[in-house]
């Protein structure tokens, strides 16, 4: 082993990037000739990677020496310090205001809305992205600031904010539209958003009411190892994200929707080992549902609960 680590030393004028963004986990870094030892990443370069051997050592190791799968992992290391800098100086810096901010159509196709407070830009660790789809009610070529449904208004007040920090971002869908015709300008905003700040990509939740409810169900079957989380006031249940997914799901259903069919999806959904959630309210009206799904006890605690494995790898249909 010390072989291979003197191999690995540059020389002492080896110039790495500061410490902005640490990853603060030990794992066990490989050669290209197989041999390994366990290590913290502490900085890197496009060159070279600094590591912190468990015995508290560090050496400055040149990435052509490395293992593809430590080359991708300093890569993504490298990335997550540029995001971090998008609370400071990225195009939503100016955004994270600590009020309801609105985004103009011109930018990223749609008119939305993104909420987050300094709080963010003091968290050591990347934060949650909260995704909400309203329902057909609330389709609208403009909006006034700060105008959103219960669920992301909840989540921003300070009794909820305070103990689940995150980027809550709620879009207008036009009308006489629908979320599915939107797709790829939703896919866009989440995926523009993870690019520009620190966002923790597994831990991306989707919240809807009734139409989007729908939608945020066609971002899953597109993405269905992306989103770690799904609250569904009303919409549509389908037997078929028994096999096609394993975003945790929440559903909250009235009496005026297919409540029983709910109810099975959620059913196979844990059967299969999956996790689900089932909430059946038939003496409430479609109206009512996503008032009542906002206001259930332990939703937001349920929601922020669950983490996408970070193993897995997230795909495209």
């Amino acid at each position: 082993m010390k072989l291979f680590l003197v191999r690995f030393m540059l020389l002492s004028s080896l110039v790495v990037a500061p410490i902005l963004f640490s990853a603060e986990t030990e794992r066990t870094w490989t050669s290209i000739e197989g041999k390994s030892f366990a290590g913290t990443l502490t900085s890197a370069t496009e060159d070279a990677a600094s590591v912190r051997r468990s015995d508290g050592r560090f050496f400055d190791i040149p990435l052509t020496s490395l293992s593809e799968a430590d080359r991708k992992y300093v890569a993504r290391f490298l990335t997550d310090l540029e995001r971090a800098k998008g609370l400071t100086e990225g195009p939503f810096a100016d955004r994270v205001a600590g009020e309801w901010v609105k985004v103009p159509k011109e930018e990223h196709g749609l008119v939305f809305q993104i909420y987050g407070t300094s709080k963010l830009k003091r968290l050591k660790e990347p934060f949650p992205l909260f995704v909400h789809l309203h329902g057909a009610g609330a389709r609208a070529a403009d909006v006034d600031t700060g105008k959103v449904e219960i669920a992301p208004q909840r989540l921003a007040s300070e009794e909820f904010y305070d103990n689940f920090p995150c980027l809550i971002v709620v879009p207008l869908c036009p009308v006489e539209t629908y979320w599915g015709d939107h797709k790829a300008a939703l896919e866009g905003i989440i995926d523009t958003l993870c690019d520009s700040l620190p966002i923790d990509r597994n831990r991306i939740y989707l919240s809807g009411y009734s139409m989007g409810a729908r939608g945020i169900g066609s971002l899953i079957e597109s993405r269905p190892n992306l989103y770690a989380a799904a609250l569904f006031a009303d919409g549509e249940a389908k037997m078929s994200w028994v096999d096609t997914t394993d975003t945790a799901l929440w559903f909250t259903f009235s009496g005026e929707r297919d409540l029983e069919g709910a109810q099975k999806v959620a059913n196979a959904y844990s059967a299969a080992g999956k996790t689900a959630k089932f909430e059946g309210f038939p003496d409430h009206t479609h109206n009512q549902i996503h008032w009542t799904l906002a206001k259930t006890e332990g939703v937001y605690e349920w929601c922020f609960s669950q983490v996408r494995s970070a193993n897995q790898e997230p795909t495209e249909k």
